[in-house]
């Protein structure tokens, strides 16, 4: 079975590398393929995971369609038997590949495998997985006898007139005239046009994290590209800081250990902080009441960032 993995950027590079970093720990082998959009250029984030990156075209087309249909044809034209698309803020977990190719081999008859979440309100379970007329392309893995009718469709007229080109290829679609027009849209009406479904699982293989880019308003991360993989990292491991940033937050700050210098997401720069473990290790008797760190008081004018 020849596989490979497709990642469209653009302009996120502390979410590529955390994106990529899961991919390689979920599947070391896989070969993955990094779309940067409009030419710019992640090759030092590509370089250190040994990942390849493919180099694109300048456009001012809207949104990330033209580069994702463009590495979907790449993977056509790779003779790929399946293509798996991860974007760029998905951070998919050590079962996401497996799930795919289960879900996949177990219903032959689906369209594509989708492994996020179909619906903000789907209730998570470790139920069966679901088989539904529904595709994002968050993380999924689409199979080479529905990739076709796709890549078909990946050219100039569609690019420049999303909504007007697939009103035309599909004038009997119930989203005919709908917004749901860019390359996810696309992909879904071709699966419908081909009476087919997706699969979903119950418990989403991947946390999305897309909280600035193309269409989403929040804050770009500051700092250099390691401090902001750190500020992502203790992002994914805190969930109230997390639907924060999704919910348009300012980015965190980042401080550190006084005593151990790991990592803390602070409210206040100018406060002395030390973490949850250094401070208990040191006064054991003390009541926790912390799940990250606590403040010793303001910083020096000296030490102050």
């Amino acid at each position: 079975m020849r596989e490979l993995c497709i990642v469209p950027t653009f302009q996120r590079s502390a979410l590529l590398a955390c994106c990529l970093e899961h991919i390689k720990a979920a599947d070391p082998e896989m070969r993955v393929y990094v779309f940067a959009d409009r030419n710019s250029d992640e090759s030092d984030v590509c370089e250190r995971f040994g990942v390849t990156q493919c180099k694109t075209i300048k456009h001012e087309f809207h949104g990330n369609s033209l580069n994702v249909m463009e590495a979907l044809k790449f993977g056509y034209l790779e003779q790929a038997d399946r293509v798996f698309i991860v974007e760029d803020d998905a951070m998919v977990d050590p079962t996401f590949f497996s799930w795919c190719r289960q879900a996949l081999e177990a219903h032959p008859e689906v369209f594509a495998a989708c492994g996020w979440q179909y619906s903000p309100n789907a209730v998570v379970s470790e139920g069966p997985d679901l088989v539904i007329p529904w595709y994002l392309s968050v993380c999924a893995c689409i199979p080479r006898k529905s990739l076709y009718g796709i890549v078909q469709h990946a050219r100039p007229e569609y690019y420049s007139d999303m909504q007007g080109y697939l009103d035309r290829a599909y004038p009997q679609s119930h989203r005919r005239r709908s917004m749901h027009y860019e390359q996810d849209g696309l992909t879904l009406r071709v699966c419908e046009s081909e009476s087919k479904r997706c699969i979903w699982p119950r418990k989403p293989r991947a946390v999305h994290i897309g909280f600035h880019g193309y269409h989403a308003g929040g804050q770009a991360l500051e700092g250099t590209l390691d401090e902001q993989i750190e500020i992502i990292k203790l992002a994914l491991a805190n969930p109230s800081t997390l639907k924060a940033l999704m919910n348009g937050a300012p980015a965190p700050n980042m401080a550190r250990c006084e005593r151990c210098n790991k990592a803390l997401l602070t409210e206040n720069k100018t406060y002395r902080a030390v973490c949850v473990q250094c401070f208990h290790a040191e006064h054991p008797d003390l009541p926790v009441t912390s799940s990250s760190h606590y403040y010793l008081g303001k910083l020096s004018i000296a030490s102050a960032p």
